[in-house]
């Protein structure tokens, strides 16, 4: 007796606007068989919905192994989904030799598009919305003048709004298939998911993301930022099983299932349940004895003509569509091929789209793909790539053609398309495809004759541009030596190619911490020609801008200067824009602060050029925070923020932009507004320069708002990289060494703390702005190293300090240097202000040191009243790590307030608190604002209000601290 499929499981094939095929009765089914074994992980998926509809939304990743059943728990939460809820999904795919780019966010945007109209959707993207044409190729023109590499950000953005207005479901299928775009996009959202009605649900193949995949950074990064919930897919029971097979069984066929066919289908499944479903089919013959029959078992009993339409569509990839199936047919061959076309159809073989197929499986596609003899993938994927050749030039077509041709092994078009498809990508900042492209092009060059002339590019080229691809990838070691291979080939008779491909390979040196960077750079000058000014201006910029960031302030400005002439020469306005600003901000480092001036030129050479002008607001408002001018510098960094989100432009200038105005807010004492955007805009830390700042910046923020374990985790996992990036830069080598140093010192690694600071004496190593916070930072760790009885010389430190009497701020930190060391008073630094260059947390920390010595020396009620203050001061700024130690302290000094009357008890209530309002108090004593405590207990900020200022009149306290101070109390006993 033959098994069969239950009747009502056929499909009319009336494919939906989302894909979903309409049965015989006009309903939409889930699939071919009922979702077994699946309730905990669907209760998951629709209760985070649920919570997302009402304004806490989520981020979750499905995964498991091929065939366990990701995309069914999917379908079974859309079958359920309300109508007010937008559905959005996008599933990722692979060309055959790496992920077609961006096939996981297309369909995304095409939801997006469709459900809100072009006009819209591109008004809700607001001015960077052109970004979003690198991905849906004719939605709108792309500007050529704007940084590419923006769609990720904008579609995140655009997503982000839309769940504001109304609750937003994003599925994205198959990540293990992600390209750079779509992981970018997954990251961004599941930051925006936590404050908007946005539900994300991602699915992966947990066995396909081996140790060296993208997907795994994404993945770590999302989960130490407790930014995902996991749900794992697991294999059925043998209960389940048997439940799984008997459901898709005809009734009279289901009594076959006696206990020796179960165990022999447990066995061979493996609890997965695209195997049952498979297997159950034959249970009353020969079962299948390897996983690849198991695969081909519905595929093997179609007719001749279907199984040939089968390996056409599989030849495709992921999906075919009916406009490239008729190019390869012929409008009357593929009318033919509908009947055969149906039957794979019927027999749950393929599943039709709205535009035309793929199969039920992707392991299906995979083995019959793997059917195909040698001719006849060679026919095939000719055909695919002739008629995809036709098509609009798209970075995703171009890579679809390079990979057909690739299979097809038509060598030579192979490689001159992946060459053309390679450049594409590069500037559409499509990085992974870029990469896979250019590596593929690199491997074939040797199989091809003349490959130059097939390539339209020389092979030194083509190295020079996978290295940059690489670069942008921040593969930064296979980056320099792609860089250091061009050069070793690059024809004698082009010195200027010669001297730009060391330069280039160099500068990558650097960008790894490499030191031996700088002397290839100088080793490229030296062979550069001196009658080109254009290109010489091009390298005495590389040169000026490492050894200004360097600290070598002679270097940098001579190689400024003659750039400076060089540029004037050649006409190049861009290139001597960034030369002034280069020697400005060497001589402003120097301590000669008429250069400031200097900056202000380097914005008037910029012109229209956004990047010119993106570096001057960079640099400008940097230079203003250092100086201790914290809301100039938030005045200009803003103005250039603005004008990068005006423009649409790229998320690197963007990010520093709004880096710099973080940076200013912490000075200025807003931590909440700036550990907000820390939290939005660090997403994955690359081994870069800028992540190093975002990094150390974020880590310090973390540790001073008083979560000191995250911090020390945080240093712990970034520490070996900051140290290796520090070598080429003062700013971070001064950041890194204070901070880590704080956090040694929070941990009372006294040794740790002093080994990071003793640099700070050698004169060459930090000077000014960048020695002083340091310095301070070593005071205390001098004083701790005294309090436990270890002798420490100071006169080195007090040296150095000397030396940076020059910067301007010198007159703050050497107060607070003072102080540390008991050679003055901490009531001079409590008495500072942002006015006077002093960031904002120096005031509570004074505050909080003058009080504990005041105990130390047994003045209570002094040291009452300051630690008191020091309380308030920190708790306004958000600096728990002083706001914690300071309350502690007040225990000691006896209560800053009259005590309650013995009947009052916090923890019982009696006094009139109601359990909220204990419950309310325990989040005011923690330091957390009305806003954070409505978000923490789900209610509006105004009820949070009421609720505090009931808590203050019961409790008969004048402010949040005296309430604070009776709840520790209370707590203690």
């Amino acid at each position: 007796m033959s098994t069969t499929l239950r009747p009502d499981l056929r499909p009319d094939l009336r494919p939906d606007l989302r894909g979903r095929i309409t049965w015989h009765d006009g309903s939409v089914p889930l699939d071919a068989s009922p979702l077994v074994g699946r309730a905990g992980q669907l209760t998951t998926l629709r209760d985070t919905l649920a919570a997302a509809v009402h304004g806490h939304g989520d981020t979750v990743l499905l995964s498991g192994e091929a065939g366990i059943g990701k995309t069914r728990l999917v379908t079974e939460l859309l079958a359920a989904v309300d109508d007010d809820v937008l559905v959005v999904r996008g599933q990722c795919a692979d060309s055959g030799s790496g992920p077609v780019p961006y096939a996981g966010v297309e369909g995304v945007l095409r939801d997006v598009v469709a459900a809100l109209g072009t006009a819209d959707a591109l008004a809700a993207a607001g001015p960077a919305a052109d970004a979003l044409g690198a991905v849906v190729p004719g939605l709108v023109d792309v500007r050529p003048d704007v940084g590419a590499g923006r769609a990720p950000d904008v579609l995140a953005d655009l997503l982000a709004t839309l769940a504001t207005e109304r609750p937003l479901l994003v599925v994205i299928e198959d990540l293990h298939w992600s390209d750079d775009v779509a992981r970018a996009v997954l990251a961004r959202l599941a930051r925006a998911a936590r404050t908007t009605a946005l539900c994300v649900v991602a699915t992966y193949r947990s066995d396909d993301v081996g140790r060296r995949h993208p997907l795994r950074a994404t993945l770590a990064e999302l989960d130490r930022a407790r930014l995902v919930t996991r749900v794992e897919v697991p294999r059925l029971g043998e209960a389940e099983v048997a439940e799984l097979a008997r459901a898709v069984l005809d009734d009279g066929d289901a009594e076959i299932l006696d206990g020796t066919d179960l165990a022999d289908l447990v066995e061979r499944s493996e609890g997965v349940p695209f195997y049952v479903e498979e297997l159950a089919s034959c249970l009353d013959e020969d079962m299948p004895t390897s996983l690849r029959d198991v695969l081909l078992l519905r595929y093997s009993q179609l007719s001749a003509d279907a199984q040939t339409f089968c390996r056409l569509v599989a030849a495709g990839g992921a999906r075919a569509t009916h406009d490239v199936l008729e190019a390869v047919l012929g409008g009357d061959a593929l009318a033919a091929a509908e009947p055969a076309a149906r039957e794979a159809v019927d027999a749950l073989v393929l599943v039709v789209e709205p535009d035309g197929y793929r199969f039920r499986h992707a392991l299906m596609q995979e083995a019959v793909d793997a059917e195909l003899l040698p001719t006849e993938s060679r026919r095939l994927h000719t055909a695919y790539a002739e008629a995809l050749s036709t098509g609009p030039a798209t970075v995703a077509r171009l890579a679809e053609v390079a990979d057909h041709w690739w299979r097809a092994r038509v060598l030579d078009r192979a490689l001159a398309t992946a060459v053309a498809a390679q450049a594409a990508a590069g500037d559409d900042a499509a990085v992974s495809t870029a990469v896979a492209l250019g590596e593929r092009a690199l491997e074939l060059w040797e199989t091809v004759d003349d490959a130059a002339s097939v390539a339209g590019t020389t092979h030194h080229e083509l190295l020079l541009r996978v290295a940059d691809a690489q670069k942008d990838a921040t593969r930064m070691d296979r980056a320099r030596t792609l860089a250091r291979q061009a050069h070793a080939e690059w024809p004698a008779d082009d010195p200027a190619g010669r001297a730009w491909s060391l330069a280039v390979a160099a500068t990558y040196a650097l960008r790894t911490g490499d030191v031996a960077g700088e002397e290839m750079l100088r080793d490229a000058l030296a062979i550069a020609p001196t009658d080109d000014p254009a290109a010489l201006a091009a390298m005495l910029r590389l040169q000026a801008r490492a050894a200004m960031l360097a600290g070598r302030t002679d270097e940098a400005v001579r190689a400024a200067t003659a750039g400076i002439e060089a540029a004037t020469a050649a006409g190049d306005t861009s290139t001597l824009s960034a030369l002034v600003n280069a020697r400005a901000l060497a001589r402003i480092n120097a301590g000669d602060l008429d250069a400031v001036g200097d900056l202000q030129e380097s914005r008037r050479l910029a012109g229209d050029d956004w990047p010119s002008l993106a570096r001057y607001f960079t640099n400008a408002s940097d230079t203003r925070i250092k100086l201790g001018h914290f809301d100039e510098a938030r005045r200009i960094a803003q103005e250039g923020a603005d004008r990068a989100r005006a423009r649409g432009a790229g998320r690197v200038s963007f990010a520093m932009l709004e880096g710099n105005v973080t940076e200013a807010l912490i000075s200025l004492g807003r931590w909440d507004e700036a550990a907000a955007w820390y939290e939005r805009a660090t997403t994955l830390v690359e081994p870069s320069t800028y992540a190093v700042y975002l990094a150390e910046r974020w880590t310090w923020l973390t540790l001073w708002r008083g979560d000191v374990d995250r911090a020390v985790t945080m240093a712990r996992r970034h520490r070996a990289v900051w140290l290796k990036h520090e070598r080429l830069e003062l700013q971070v080598r001064s950041r890194v060494r204070s901070t880590l140093a704080e956090i040694a010192l929070a941990r009372d690694d006294l040794d740790d703390a002093l080994e990071l600071v003793s640099p700070v004496t050698a004169p060459a190593w930090l000077s000014g702005a960048y020695a002083l916070p340091v310095l301070a930072v070593a005071a205390r760790a001098v004083a701790r190293a005294r309090e436990a009885g270890r002798e420490t010389n100071t006169a080195p430190f007090r040296a150095a300090l000397e030396r940076a009497s020059f910067w301007p701020t010198h007159p703050v930190w050497s107060a607070v240097f003072d102080a540390e060391l008991g050679e003055g008073p901490w009531a001079a630094v409590a008495r500072l202000s942002p006015d006077d260059g002093a960031p904002a947390h120096l005031r509570p920390y004074a505050l909080w040191r003058d009080g504990r010595q005041r105990l130390e020396t047994g003045d209570k009620a002094e040291a009452r009243t300051l630690l008191t203050r020091a309380v308030e001061a920190a708790g306004a700024i958000g600096a728990g790590y002083v706001r914690d130690r300071a309350a502690a302290l007040l225990d000691d000094a006896g209560p800053a307030v009259p005590r309650r009357a013995p009947h009052q008890d916090v923890r019982t209530g009696i006094g009139g608190l109601t359990d909220r309002e204990r419950q309310v108090l325990e989040l005011v004593a923690a330091g957390l604002t009305n806003g954070q405590i409505a978000e923490r207990l789900y209610i509006s900020r105004k009820t949070a209000s009421v609720h505090v200022s009931a808590i203050l009149r019961k409790l008969g306290v004048a402010s949040r601290t005296e309430a604070a101070v009776v709840a520790r109390t209370a707590v203690g006993g």
